[in-house]
């Protein structure tokens, strides 16, 4: 692929996920009167990161986003087939998918299938070069989790930080979440470094 194409590629890609998660953020606003609280979702958080590191050619900001979300979006995919297969709640994260509502929540809820094949294609086109994403990704979680905690309610229950999204209850709560968070990103983030396709050869 020559590098005219690839940047079409990249452009193309990369203004999808800032249009998807901006169109996202403004329609959970616009349906749920939730006031500013929902722009705090790791979901719409780091579509539109991702599109800036895309658009910017910038890896290391589309690893720590896929380190944050890579491992959430594939459990949440496992929930979905399950329902849409079997018709039985699973781990309960996508029960609101099947019951009536806007379309257009749907269709931007679908993201979850194929931002992060979308995100590791690009990455398969710019290469991953250093290991330091992780952290971009521990400080963003900390500081997203604090002001989530600050300026949400736990009725919204925004990233899931004031009780499990699943349908079960977990001790330690705090500590269990960003115990998890961490665990997630340092497996996501060591995936990514050892697919050899992503790396770029010295």
């Amino acid at each position: 692929m020559n590098e005219k194409t690839k940047n079409k590629i990249m452009n193309f890609i990369g203004i999808f996920f800032i249009i998807l998660g901006v169109g996202a953020i403004i329609n959970t606003i616009y349906h749920q009167n939730l006031g500013i609280a929902p722009i705090l979702w790791f979901s719409y958080i780091t579509i539109i990161l991702i599109g800036i590191g895309v658009l910017t050619k910038n890896y290391l900001l589309i690893v720590s986003q896929l380190n944050i979300i890579a491992i959430p979006y594939i459990i949440w995919d496992i929930d979905f087939l399950y329902i849409l297969f079997t018709g039985n709640s699973l781990l309960g994260l996508v029960d609101y998918f099947f019951i009536p509502g806007p379309l257009i929540g749907k269709i931007i809820s679908s993201q979850h299938l194929f931002t992060v094949p979308l995100a590791i294609y690009t990455l398969y086109l710019i290469k991953i070069r250093d290991n330091y994403a992780w952290l971009i990704s521990f400080f963003e979680v900390i500081v997203v989790f604090f002001i989530t905690r600050l300026i949400s309610s736990p009725e919204q229950n925004i990233n899931c930080v004031f009780s499990p999204c699943m349908n079960f209850s977990i001790p330690y709560y705090n500590l269990t979440w960003f115990i998890s968070f961490f665990i997630i990103i340092f497996v996501t983030n060591f995936v990514l470094i050892w697919i050899s396709f992503l790396r770029k050869e010295s």
